[in-house]
């Protein structure tokens, strides 16, 4: 199972390719046919951490499997790791999800993560398993980078408390998956 758009290739990674990722990330890119560029020792930490949290979600409920895991997103003509992306388990009160994503530095600003939240969010405002009505998103208020990707993506910024801005997505009546996925 696979979504692509026209530039990138998002994998779903398994519980299995998860716990293989606590040791060994670039491993599992390998096992998709791409390369990995270097990650450094914090940000390996914090995808150690993730990786465990998620395998935990998987494990609760494994019907969530595509809702809860890490999804690895490819770069197409390159084959090269460039980030995740992923929602953070099944739906909670209201039929809401929430979506979290990341690039590695040198792949920002070019309209990847606008391509791959933009894909995700369909897939999980339409996929079957789950009621999903709508999607949610923190930021903080400083990283206009990413206020720029949900408002492309058509996210609209709701009130916010404290620290983060609350931005979220509904399901609208043209929403298809047609162009972006395939299993």
């Amino acid at each position: 199972m696979r979504i692509e758009t026209r530039r990138l290739i998002l994998y779903p990674m398994t519980a299995e390719d998860l716990q293989k990722a606590i040791k060994d990330l670039a491993a599992v890119v390998r096992s998709y046919g791409a390369a990995t560029p270097y990650i450094g020792f914090w940000e390996t930490r914090a995808k150690r951490k993730l990786y465990k949290a998620k395998s935990e979600l998987i494990r609760q409920a494994p019907r969530s499997w595509l809702l809860s895991t890490s999804w690895l997103i490819i770069e197409r003509e390159e084959r090269t790791l460039i980030g995740e992306a992923g929602l953070k388990g099944p739906p909670a009160a209201r039929h809401t999800v929430e979506i979290g994503y990341g690039l590695l530095e040198g792949f920002r600003n070019k309209g990847y993560m606008t391509e791959a939240v933009g894909a995700l969010t369909r897939l999980a405002l339409l996929q079957k398993d789950y009621r999903v009505e709508r999607v949610t998103a923190l930021t903080l208020p400083e990283n206009v980078a990413s206020h720029r990707v949900l408002e492309k993506t058509l996210y609209a910024r709701q009130p916010s408390f404290g620290r983060y801005w609350l931005w979220e997505r509904v399901k609208l009546p043209d929403d298809t998956l047609e162009g972006v996925f395939t299993t």
